[in-house]
């Protein structure tokens, strides 16, 4: 006991930025925000694990170790939504100690003290505390995997490489871009180890990396024992590959630029050269990179660009090997995002996520050398910590305060009371819309507005349709054959349930 309580006072400031941490994140939990649409696929595929349809979970979602950990936690949280929530609360909130340990191990205590309070209060993490996704799970077990990699490089300790390896698996099995982490470790051994012993390192790191897919193999088969057969999309990892060779990969960018290179013809001096829409098809690799980097920015909160600027009183005689290796994952999960971009044309923000975290700690270390230049000036070193760490709290703040759209749950509950026994057949076009009416097993009749016209017209046992539009775009509502029962009004949606007239 003793002990504990002398820990708590080494760390009593890392203590007080958890608390504040978990505060923030109680405070989005309370504000009654609806779940993410993908929340009802993951729910709908743990309650078949939860009733042992192994089989039947996968024709919800294919890769099956988060919605096994979300059944599990159900079996105490009896609750759907708030399982799924502390499954994404929870490891939001420990990815917290990682991130301070490998700060603190790559720069100091007083910068990893900035990493973290910058984690706790800026908005872009706090925010998902509502919603039921894979990224906080996948966030924790890759800053944690880092964490024992650096170790392993500083104290050449084969175990760190096992824990490294375990951390890998498990943030593959939940993203499969986690395929990244050991890859990147390897290239990392020869620019991020001392340079004595780094032939030894590199040896023992190979072989130690070998575990990432002996465990991986362990895993699989034990998902097949239990019945789960096509439970992997490592295939696309491999799928990927040989596209990438032979090219093939880039048919959707290039069919892209095919139709940027008609369309410039509609416009005005598309026979001259330089014009805006040739100029974006030769450089769209790197507008594609621009787009990322602000996403990336916006995500730590545009004051930490004040961190980063910090970085240039720093002591380069003081630059330790393994920093580099921050460096070589941002760059990796960077560049996967562009090739994302290349082919599906598109990126969102929680992708980014590991650059963004990776990206703190040299912030919360140019944060500790703005305190140390102007340590004797206090009004202008509390005035920089101010808009650094006060700017994106008072925005977590107002967040969390802010008023919730509910018109989903109320369209939901009206859409249980209304049928109880679930009788009726029912489309949607919304994921949540089922979820929050306790119909999880009619997520799979979700679709497009046009294609739930098409289907509702045609089957005759669909009885009701639940759309959930914007009042914005003033999108059609009607189907032929159907008639307004019910409308539940919010600000920016609306709910509209139609029923068969008879």
């Amino acid at each position: 006991m003793n002990r504990v309580i002398d820990l708590l006072k080494v760390h009593r400031w890392l203590v007080l930025i958890a608390v504040l941490s978990l505060l923030l994140k109680l405070a989005f939990l309370l504000q009654g925000a609806i779940v993410n649409p993908d929340a009802a696929t993951y729910i709908a595929a743990a309650e078949k694990y939860s009733q042992g349809l192994f089989n039947e979970g996968l024709c919800y979602y294919r890769m099956p170790f988060y919605p096994l950990l979300l059944a599990g936690i159900h079996a105490v949280v009896p609750d759907w939504i708030a399982a799924g929530r502390a499954l994404t609360v929870v490891p939001l909130w420990l990815t917290l100690f990682p991130l301070y340990g490998l700060t603190r191990r790559l720069f100091s205590h007083q910068s990893a003290l900035w990493t973290a309070l910058l984690f706790a209060v800026l908005p872009t993490f706090n925010a998902s505390c509502a919603d039921i996704k894979r990224d906080p799970l996948f966030l924790l077990f890759s800053v944690t995997a880092l964490l024992f990699l650096v170790l392993f490089f500083q104290q050449h300790r084969k175990r760190q490489i096992v824990w490294f390896s375990l951390f890998a698996v498990c943030a593959t099995l939940t993203r499969i871009e986690g395929v990244l982490l050991p890859v990147i470790a390897l290239v990392a051994v020869p620019f991020c180890s001392q340079r004595h012993g780094k032939k030894k390192m590199l040896v023992t790191a190979g072989i130690g990396l070998v575990v990432v897919p002996l465990i991986m193999a362990l895993v699989l088969w034990g998902f097949e024992k239990m019945g789960l057969r096509t439970t992997s999309r490592l295939t696309e990892v491999t799928s990927w590959g040989k596209n990438l060779m032979n090219l093939k990969l880039f048919a959707g960018y290039q069919r892209l630029m095919e139709a940027l290179k008609t369309f410039q013809h509609t416009l005005p001096r598309a026979d001259l050269h330089n014009n805006l829409i040739e100029v974006t098809r030769h450089y769209a690799p790197l507008i594609y990179l621009i787009g990322l980097t602000e996403m990336v920015v916006k995500g730590i909160f545009p004051t930490s660009l004040l961190g980063l600027w910090g970085q240039r009183w720093r002591n380069r005689e003081e630059m330790i090997p393994e920093r580099r290796l921050l460096g070589l994952m941002w760059l990796g999960f960077i560049l996967l995002n562009v090739l994302f971009n290349l082919t599906r044309n598109f990126t969102t923000e929680r992708y980014l996520w590991i650059p963004m975290v990776l990206t703190l700690p040299w912030v919360g270390e140019g944060v500790r050398l703005w305190w140390q230049r102007y340590e004797t000036r206090k009004l202008v070193a509390l005035l920089i910590v101010g808009i650094l760490c006060l700017a994106p709290l008072s925005k977590s703040v107002v967040a969390a305060t802010r008023f919730q759209d509910q018109t989903v749950v109320e369209a939901g509950r009206w859409l249980k009371q209304y049928d109880p026994q679930q009788q009726l057949g029912v489309y949607y076009n919304d994921r949540r819309l089922p979820l929050y009416a306790e119909r999880i097993s009619d997520v799979t009749k979700v679709g497009s507005l046009n294609s739930l016209r098409r289907s509702a017209k045609r089957n005759r046992k669909v009885e009701l349709v639940a759309l959930y539009l914007s009042r914005k775009k003033n999108e059609d509502s009607t189907i032929p054959g159907f008639e307004t029962v019910k409308e539940f009004c919010g600000k920016k949606k609306i709910v509209i349930i139609l029923k068969r007239r008879a």
